[in-house]
């Protein structure tokens, strides 16, 4: 079986990228495809608990990550990303996991397709 990577490297709000990214995580989930995300860089800020789009008049993407694993999408998170941002473990939805760098690169190999989704800045 064909196995996807999706690297987000984009804050979730902002942009249409880590929306657009859910949309394809979804579709190869729901396909039937052994899919896993990356999130690193400003897309560690998708695991964040607690978040208030509402505010800047956005959907929450905080109920929308945690619901790809309906689809047996995992997630996981840049542990290097984390500490940059000044992000903790306990304040972080529900994920498969925190890899540091180098089992990010495993993780990378082990997959046949790697999609990256960044905001361009």
């Amino acid at each position: 079986m064909k196995k996807v990577l999706v690297i987000v490297d984009a804050g979730p709000y902002g942009t249409a990228t880590a929306a657009e990214a859910y949309r394809v995580l979804q579709g190869l989930g729901g396909m039937g495809i052994e899919t896993t995300c990356l999130l690193l860089g400003d897309g560690a800020f998708i695991a964040l608990k607690n978040q208030k789009p509402e505010e800047i008049e956005m959907q929450s993407l905080e109920r929308a990550y945690p619901s790809l694993k309906e689809f047996a999408v995992k997630i996981f998170v840049l542990e290097e990303s984390l500490k940059e941002r000044g992000i903790k473990e306990e304040d972080l939805i529900q994920i498969e996991g925190i890899l540091k760098a180098e089992s990010a690169r495993e993780l990378m190999d082990e997959h046949h397709c790697v999609i990256n989704f960044t905001s361009g800045s």
